[in-house]
């Protein structure tokens, strides 16, 4: 699968190259802030919650026709999410007292992300756009901030295997300032189930500089 997509990413770079040898070709630097987290659509309880984190990177924007444009993204971000479970209950033995409090986690995910964004625009300066984006995860760190027990392996991640690969869809809007200063906001919403459930949820804002 993943074999297969790296080849569509090679004939889409082939693709927008060939084109933007016909067309308006500018690059860039854009960076800003994130809040990600999980969805869970399988699970009972939703016990992941946002965090804030940042990204920063470059693009290339094409102008394939007057009102029509695309942007391929090579950005690093920081994502992950929070985890909170209430009132866990524990037991060291029958006749304890049980101990009752809250885990909570925070989750960090460093990931380069592809994304691939066409453009319309409405205006000189505002512009809606959606596309596909592929994430590539470098690391995932869980870190406990508190705990209903002492023992520091409680709740700790037992999958061998994690994540390194995620997928899904972008959409957003933009405002230009100027021709080489703007903002812009995102949702990403992804559509590839990973360990325990999960699905990436991210919502970005940020700057963009032309060069």
């Amino acid at each position: 699968m993943k074999k297969q997509i790296c080849l569509l990413l090679t004939l889409i770079v082939c693709a927008v190259g060939v084109k933007a040898q016909e067309s308006n070709l500018d690059f860039g630097f854009k960076g800003g802030v994130n809040y990600a987290s999980y969805r869970t659509p399988d699970a009972f309880i939703d016990v992941y919650k946002g965090k804030i984190g940042f990204f920063v990177g470059g693009f290339a924007n094409i102008g394939i026709t007057e009102k029509f444009k695309v942007q391929p993204e090579l950005l690093f971000a920081m994502q992950g999410a929070r985890f909170v479970l209430k009132d866990i209950e524990i037991r060291d033995g029958a006749n304890n007292e049980p101990k009752v409090g809250d885990l909570k986690k925070s989750i960090n995910e460093a990931t380069i992300l592809l994304p691939i964004m066409g453009q319309y625009y409405i205006n000189e300066t505002f512009y809606v756009e959606a596309g596909p984006q592929f994430g590539f995860i470098l690391s995932n760190k869980e870190k406990i901030i508190t705990s209903p027990t002492d023992d520091p392996n409680f709740n700790a991640p037992n999958t061998v295997d994690p994540d390194t690969f995620d997928a899904g869809i972008s959409f957003g809007a933009g405002y230009k300032f100027t021709e080489k200063l703007g903002l812009s906001a995102r949702y990403y919403y992804g559509l590839i189930k990973r360990d325990y459930g999960i699905y990436s949820s991210v919502l970005n804002i940020g700057m963009e500089y032309s060069l």
